[in-house]
Order: structure tokens, then sequence, then C-alpha cells
């Protein structure tokens, strides 16, 4: 069977001296405190902090930044983990008020809005999209300028962290914006980001990183956080090289010769896709998406359904081991499945 689904983009998972780590973990290390340390450096920041995955890091970040009287804006391009998590922390925010980011939204800000709050994926799997941070500093520093309302851009980058960057730090990094590590009310717009070290980095949980005191008091009101004795040692130790195999060159120009490959290829066979160039993964539209990923699954290719849609696409992405047989194999039979569906339709 081949994986075709978007997780393990740099193939981490499978790297042989991964597989080894986890079963030679015996010698008397703090590997917690180790992998903390090696975190936090990965994007240079003091300290990290552990949760049981990404979803529950965004929960506690939306929560500790978050205030009564904040303008709470969301765009049309998200992923179910938005959602979600505003049914949550709004039990907690009632004086929190949310709205669609439209091109003229913030315009329409009331005389008494203090704050704006911008909550976004950094990557949007459901759309195949990379959130356009840029455009949105430009926007709120303007806004700042004018008005005096202070932004922080909140970003669930479980996708994007270890993708995208010069240093693969994320998509903030990707378009040049310095993460902050703590609440700071004199500065105009900041910027804050969740991660998940399951997509990249190919291994499970998620992360905050910042400032060292900043996390200590945001640990000890959130009860979702890891402790050490919650991590399995296995995890960590090859969390720890885990980080180190993401920096390397070859992986990433590995992915990404394989994303233009497999799109080259549905193009070749005329079908349609979404993806941005950065993206390992593409989305497909079809009539019967479900009945057409059981039969690729049937025929020995694995691939996902997006969600939170009321038409869910074919989400096929590739990672760094992906051969080219793979990827001829997988586009081959997708053409023939979605030939077939089309005769079925006349």
């Amino acid at each position: 069977m081949y994986s075709f689904c978007p997780s393990d983009y740099l193939a981490i998972r499978t790297a042989p001296e991964i597989l080894q780590l986890t079963f030679d973990s015996e010698e008397p290390v703090d590997y917690y405190q180790v992998f903390e340390g090696k975190v936090a450096r990965f994007f240079q920041a003091e300290a990290a902090l552990f949760f049981p995955d990404g979803y529950l890091a965004l929960v506690a970040l939306l929560r500790n930044v978050l205030q009564d009287g904040d303008e709470l804006f969301v765009p049309q391009t998200t992923d179910g983990s938005i959602p979600d998590v505003l049914e949550i922390v709004q039990r907690q925010y009632e004086g929190v008020r949310t709205h669609l980011l439209t091109p003229g939204s913030l315009s329409d800000l009331p005389e008494s809005a203090s704050r704006v709050i911008l909550l976004a994926n950094g990557v949007c799997e459901t759309f195949g999209a990379i959130a356009p941070v840029a455009e949105w500093r430009e926007m709120l520093l303007e806004l700042y300028e004018k008005r005096g309302i202070p932004s922080v851009v909140i970003l669930d980058d479980s996708l994007g962290v270890g993708l995208l960057g010069e240093n693969y730090r994320g998509t903030l990094e990707h378009f040049g914006i310095q993460a902050d590590w703590m609440p700071d009310v004199e500065k105009g717009v900041q910027f804050f980001f969740s991660g998940s070290l399951a997509d990249a980095f190919g291994n499970s949980g998620g992360f905050l990183v910042g400032n060292r005191r900043w996390l200590r008091l945001l640990r000890k009101g959130e009860p979702c956080c890891c402790t050490r004795n919650q991590m399995p040692l296995s995890n960590i130790v090859a969390g720890i090289r885990a980080l180190e195999l993401a920096r390397e060159p070859h992986r990433h120009e590995a992915l990404q010769r394989n994303a233009e490959f497999l799109k080259r290829k549905l193009a070749e066979k005329e079908i349609e896709f979404v993806s941005q160039s950065e993206l390992p993964f593409v989305l497909v539209n079809s009539a019967s998406p479900r009945e057409i990923v059981k039969a690729l699954g049937v025929r020995g290719c694995r691939v996902a359904l997006t969600h939170f849609t009321k038409k869910p696409h074919i989400c096929i992405a590739v990672n760094a081991e992906h051969g080219e047989v793979e990827m001829d194999l997988l586009v081959q039979t997708l053409a023939e499945l979605l030939n077939e569906e089309k005769k079925e339709k006349r």
C-alpha cells in the first residue's frame, strides 16, 4: 500500500536511524530537557511547551492571549481546528465578538473597538492555500496608524512548521516576519503561532515556543500541557534526532522534486487540481470523492479527503521518499477512475 496522505512530509518517521533510536533510549540522560531545548533553538526561542496535539496547543495560546472586548476575525479559508477552538474559547470569553474577515471588515470596526485578533491557519489544507500574512500585516499596521487599534495575529501553523521558510520555521518566516515570544501591549501588531510535531517532523504532539517566563505562567493555568512524565521516552529521543533531520536540505529538495513531479503528471493527464507551488499536496475535485478514495485504496494507493466543507476534495500529498513509479501508479489509477466517473455521469 502506497500512502499519499498529508503527514510526515520529510519521511522522517520511517528513517532507519529514527526507528533504531526508539529502542536505544536507556542512557541516564534528561532527554526531556534536551528535547525542549532543541525545539526552542530550532525556532530561536527561549523555551518550548508541549501538548498532546497541535489543536490543544492552539487552544492554550488563544486562551492566554484573548481578552474580553477583543474583536476576533477569522478568514474564509480555515481548517476545522479554527471553528472548534473558537467554540471552546468563546465559552470563557463572552465579551469577544467574532467576525468573518473580508476586504472591508476592518473599516467597519466600532469606535469602541480596543483590539483586533486575527485567527487563521498558516497553511490551510482544506483550501490548499498559505495564509497571506504579509498582506494582513500591512492591513493591520494601517489600522494601528490610523485609529490606534492594536492587533494580534494567531496562526495554527501545524502544516507550516518544518516545511516553509528559509530555516523551516513556518509561515511567518516564509513571509519574513519575526514571531513574538510574549504579549507586549506597546506593540501595534504582534504575531504568535502554535505548531505540530506530527506533520513535517514525523513525531506526535503540539507545541508553543516563546519567552521562558511567559510559558511558565501559561503552563500553570493550562491542564492540557504535557509534563515530562506524560511524553513517551521513545517519542522524545526520536524527536531530538528528527529536528536535526528536518534541517537536511536533501529532504526538502526531494520533497520539492516529488511535488513538482506529481503536479506535472496530473497536468499531463488533464486532471484539474488546486495547490500552491510551495506546498507538497494537491486538492482534486470529483463528483463522488469518497468512492474515488475508496477505489484508490483497493488498488493500493491511500489518499485523504478534506473535511469541514460541504463537498470534500481528494487530498493527495507526497513525501520526500516517494518514487516516480509510485506516483505514476497513483496518477494513472486516479485518471482511470475519474474517466470512469465521467462515463457514468453521461
